[in-house]
């Protein structure tokens, strides 16, 4: 078993890396899913062995249950419900709810 490392510059290399296969996973996204899939595989290996939490923003562009990186109005569907957005994955059926997040800026 490997000692893994909680140095900052390797955790900041590793955000990095899970930026750049998103990009990649949004371009493949069109011409082949299933390498975008593999995009968000590959991000969520990079994040669990650094022991470090995705952003939000990759958090809820892919499946937590089959990891499909989603496409709107391809392979996802999104609905506002009573304060909540209600995400389903159309690979697998899938829901997820985020609470709406409102901001006081009137």
């Amino acid at each position: 078993m490997t000692v893994k490392s909680q140095n900052r510059q390797t955790k900041k290399l590793a955000g990095e890396r899970i930026a750049i296969l998103f990009e990649q996973a949004k371009v493949f996204a069109g011409t082949n899913p299933a390498w975008s899939d593999r995009c968000v595989e590959r991000a969520r290996a990079i994040a669990m062995r650094q022991r470090m939490r995705m952003e939000r923003v990759h958090r809820r562009q892919y499946c937590h249950h089959c990891y499909a990186y989603f496409l709107h109005g391809v392979n996802v569907r999104v609905r506002v419900h009573r304060g909540h957005v209600i995400v389903t994955c159309l690979c697998c059926g899938r829901q997820t709810r985020y609470q709406v997040v409102r901001t006081d800026n009137r």
